[in-house]
């Protein structure tokens, strides 16, 4: 680039008058003028004074931490009141209202109060809205979430005893994410894989499917059960107290709310298409978006009516709801709470499975409202969501909530009513509230039945035995396993989940796919190259591309990984395997670095032994396409003679070469070890050996170009200097 030579000469060139700065240069964005070569537009550069700069950076400064800490303040001042305040409030009020119905369900599937759902869908929301930074995330209760908070419960046979600890299992685990991200650390969400995820919540669905089985039967009097086998036994026990009645109800609600669903399949497959369309199908798509909320007025008018004139029903009923916004209660100072402390009965299980309920919530809330922000193109901060989503259960624990979490349905939904802001989260608590202090006496007569119906069908669509399939079809190639790992860590999830607890299941799951990355850092994969003629004489695995072209007494291996402390051992043990097992005898081994990354002290010390090794049996050693620190490390600790005059122990002319000029130079080195000469030329012209595929000429210019730039070391490698 002469161009940019001259410019940097000429800039490196420019000189200050005695006794003014300069300043030397290496590259042109180096470059600042001294002083006195200062100028603006309109006159001599006038500095601002230190300390007026000083003081308006950390004004600045301060401001923005604010703001990106509560991004409030940074969309509320500029709301758009007129545009945008009717979509939310309409937005948000929609959503509010399946909340409602939704954290009923999701109480019932934690097995605490259902009162503590509604309770849910108050503050958290508000809290989220305020620091934020999605507008379209519905943020209440969950049914993921809600899984965990049953497991951590389950040794407590006391529902207001569970109630009263699952709020304090919204701090601890609020306090988790807050922590997590104050410190930024979202990323430790990527340790729980799309296969381990899978299983757990197909795990986690056996369960729910099977706690609610006791609802759905009418089974008041049934024991609590602990486990998956404990629990199917208790259900088995009670079962002569089955209300056929609710039995009934549960089952004709499940089938209303299928024919719901398919008609919201529906009416949205005929609106997405050309126009015009009947008149009744805009409101149909409406109601089937809000099904929950009308098999609660169907089922709830039936109990009423069908009530003796005492009150007594035909079947179970939710009963007595509390009225009224939720009250001030610090979690810590519950009755329940403070017997924990005393006693430590599961306290230390109850930390850590806070710890997983934080991670698996954030999980679910933060890939819903990221595939809302790639839909809408805006951006959201994953460690500012996971400190609101903390900031929000945290701040609802104080009033009887459970950890709060996101939900794909509700958010693509947000999407499609039109909310726009994180108004409409604000708008949501105008509804819960409302409803919360005036509408809670009409609950009354909500059948148990129904609330189980909703959550058996909404939770058969959570599970996954298609993944798992998958997996086991992806079984391919059979000599690397496909993806066996994903299919074994599915089933570890699925079982641990199902018989010893989602805690063991998630955790051992994370544990083996951890011991699978360290493996794969120390024994990454190391493979023999052949020539491919077909695809353009590439260089591929030979032992999956049989028809690949080797050399006589040349290796080309590559390796597939980093090349550190954890892989030196591996790399020397099967490389040296690789050239003792080769059918005939191995002079010159030509590595391929192209994969390898970084290199370590202990990696370098490992070359150094077996290229030491290697040159007292006369084995030479090409390395080809080392890149960036790598080609550096190797030019610095090989590439230079020994003290002793020796010559490097890598003696190439030079390291910015690929596979094809390594094996060029190679086959010149033992062309002259074996007396004959051996051409760049004709290396590779294997037309006598498959006349159908002709082999490729070279011009061998890129390699004798190498051989003029360093024409000394060349005559080094000519003359079969190892």
């Amino acid at each position: 680039m002469p161009g940019v030579t001259g410019t940097l000469r000429d800039v490196t060139s420019i000189s200050a008058p005695s006794g003014a700065e300069e300043r030397k240069v290496t590259r042109i964005g180096d470059w600042v003028a001294p002083p006195s070569q200062r100028r603006v537009a309109d006159g001599e550069y006038a500095k601002m004074a230190d300390g007026e700069g000083q003081a308006a950076s950390c004004i600045k400064y301060a401001a923005e931490s604010v703001v990106a800490r509560v991004p409030v303040l940074g969309w509320l001042p500029h709301y758009k009141w007129k545009q945008d305040f009717f979509y939310d409030f309409i937005g948000g009020a929609t959503i509010a209202l399946i909340c409602l119905v939704q954290t009923l369900a999701h109480a019932a599937i934690a097995t605490t109060d259902v009162i503590q759902g509604p309770y849910c869908a108050f503050v958290p929301p508000f809290v989220y809205a305020m620091l934020g930074t999605s507008p379209h995330a519905s943020i209440s209760s969950g049914a993921i979430a809600a899984i965990l908070i049953a497991d951590q419960l389950q040794f407590w046979h006391n529902i207001e005893e569970r109630t009263e600890l699952a709020s304090l299992l919204g701090l601890i685990s609020g306090l988790w994410l807050v922590v997590l991200g104050l410190c930024k650390a979202a990323y430790l969400v990527r340790f729980l894989s799309q296969s381990l995820i899978s299983g757990f919540v197909t795990g986690g669905s056996v369960l729910i499917l099977e706690g609610q089985l006791k609802n759905l039967f009418g089974l008041v009097n049934m024991r609590h059960g602990i486990g998956f086998i404990d629990t199917a036994q208790a259900i088995i026990e009670a079962l002569p107290e089955t209300n056929f009645v609710g039995l009934g109800l549960g089952l004709s609600m499940m089938g209303v709310l299928q024919l719901m669903m398919w008609l919201k399949k529906y009416t949205t497959a005929q609106l997405k298409g050309k126009g015009p369309h009947p008149r009744w199908m805009t409101p149909a798509k409406i109601l089937s978006e809000m099904k929950e909320l009308v098999l609660v007025a169907l089922s709830t008018t039936f109990a009423y009516l069908t009530a003796q004139e005492d009150g007594t029903t035909l079947l179970p009923v939710v009963g007595t709801i509390p009225p009224g916004l939720p009250p001030f209660k610090p979690p810590y100072d519950l009755p329940a709470v403070r017997t924990m402390f005393a006693t430590h009965y599961h306290i230390n299980e109850f930390i850590v499975g806070g710890f997983l309920v934080a991670l698996t919530s954030f999980l679910t809330t933060y890939a819903t409202s990221k595939k809302q922000a790639l839909h809408h193109g805006y951006q959201i901060d994953a460690s500012q969501e996971m400190f609101a989503l903390g900031m929000a259960g945290t701040c609802g624990s104080f009033f009887g909530s459970f950890p709060p979490s996101g939900s794909l349905s509700r958010t693509s939904l947000a999407s499609e009513v039109g909310v726009r802001t994180q108004m409409s989260g604000l708008m949501k608590i105008v509804v819960v509230g409302t409803s919360l202090s005036f509408f809670t006496p009409v609950l009354y007569y909500l059948p148990k039945a129904t609330l189980a119906a909703i959550i058996l069908r909404s939770t058969w669509s959570l599970v996954d035995f298609k993944t798992a399939r998958e997996l086991w079809a992806a079984w391919k190639p059979a000599r690397l396993g496909g993806l066996k790992r994903d299919f074994v860590v599915w089933w570890i999830s699925f079982f641990l989940t199902i018989f010893m607890g989602v805690l063991y299941g998630i955790g051992s799951a994370v544990l083996f796919s951890l011991l699978m990355i360290v493996r794969d850092a120390a024994m990454p994969h190391f493979v023999t190259l052949g020539q491919i003629e077909s695809l353009g004489n590439i260089w591929r695995d030979a032992e999956v591309w049989k028809e690949g072209r080797t050399y006589p007494g040349i290796l080309v291996a590559e390796f597939r990984g980093p090349l550190s402390f954890a892989s030196a051992d591996w790399f020397q043990q099967e490389l040296e395997r690789m050239r003792l097992t080769s059918v005939e005898k191995i002079d010159i081994v030509v590595l391929s670095f192209g994969s390898v990354h970084d290199l370590d002290k202990t990696a370098v010390e490992m070359l150094r032994e077996l290229l030491t090794e290697w040159r007292k049996r006369s084995v030479s050693c090409i390395v080809a396409d080392a890149k960036s620190r790598v080609r550096l490390l190797l030019e610095q600790y090989f590439a230079k003679p020994s003290k002793a005059g020796q010559a490097p122990l890598l003696d190439q002319p030079a390291f910015m070469i690929g596979i094809d000029d390594a094996v060029q130079l190679a086959q010149r080195r033992l062309g002259n070890r074996q007396g004959r000469v051996a051409s760049c030329y004709d290396a590779r012209d294997d037309t006598t050996r498959r006349n159908s595929a002709p082999g490729w000429r070279g011009s061998g210019t890129g390699l004798d170009a190498l051989a003029k730039q360093s024409g000394n070391e060349m005559q080094r490698a000519a003359s079969g200097v190892a």
